[in-house]
């Protein structure tokens, strides 16, 4: 089972470390194969995890995503999907199982209810998370959890859906890092701090080694009217470079959308 993948997309990942593609897709039930329903590229330790869920909403986008997970990495590396294994590296983070040296590729996933996104690099952390838009005013008390002064600051500038947006934009970004760092909610979203121009973060956390705490690079993208995805990654000096990759919803293709 193989992704059809327009020609260069594999190879313009090596072009340097900073370079991230970006892969995002849709949960459509009715247009997936039967072998994702089924858990047919998944190991027994996911087929469990999938099973655990009561919902079939949170199942069935489990066994999406981990299948999307599985055929995209498979597509960089040449190899089968199903013979993927995993295993937890630094700071918890999900990392492939290799046999000699460092794995060829480094990733991140995410799922919001109907849209799942895998970030891939070749060498360099990188984190991804993704939410769903929603037009209802965020709370004052969640606000103040999860954003630094000088960022409510700025969202006091802002208002309406305006607002809204702005919060999901600093809170996919803000998530991104500390996925990238293995950190997930470890730490306070507080500490990490998104600058003015909304490219660069800095973590102000004294557990987090020093050279974990700067260099991060982080955009923003809205792949549908309802979805907002961020990414983040760390230790280069050029600028990112992220490539946006849509999986079609029947996991046999996908497009650049540049």
């Amino acid at each position: 089972m193989r992704i059809r993948v327009p020609p260069g997309l594999v190879q313009s990942l090596d072009a340097s470390d900073a370079c991230v593609h970006v892969w995002i897709g849709r949960l459509s039930p009715q247009c997936m194969p039967p072998w994702v329903h089924d858990g047919t590229l998944l190991d027994a330790s996911e087929r469990e995890t999938a099973r655990r869920f009561r919902r079939l909403e949170d199942r069935t986008m489990f066994l999406a995503s981990h299948a999307a997970l599985r055929l995209t990495l498979a597509t960089y590396i040449g190899t089968a999907a199903h013979e993927l294994a995993f295993e937890t590296g630094s700071g918890g983070r999900p990392e492939l199982a290799w046999s000699t040296g460092a794995p060829p590729i480094r990733f991140n996933l995410t799922h919001t209810l109907d849209l799942f996104a895998v970030s891939l690099t070749r060498r360099v952390a990188c984190g991804v998370d993704a939410e769903r838009l929603s037009t209802r005013a965020v709370d004052d008390p969640l606000l103040s959890a999860i954003l630094s002064p000088s960022e409510l600051a700025r969202m006091g500038t802002l208002a309406g859906n305006e607002a809204t947006a702005a919060f999901h934009r600093l809170w996919t970004r803000k998530e991104a890092v500390l996925k990238a760092l293995g950190l997930g909610l470890k730490i306070d979203p507080r500490c990490v701090l998104i600058g003015d121009a909304d490219e660069l973060a800095f973590v102000n956390d004294p557990t987090v080694e020093p050279r974990s705490r700067t260099g991060w690079q982080v955009r923003t993208f809205q792949p549908t009217p309802d979805h907002v995805v961020s990414v983040a990654i760390g230790s280069v000096t050029e600028a990112l470079r992220p490539l946006l990759i849509e999986l079609e919803p029947t996991f046999e293709a996908a497009r650049r959308l540049d």
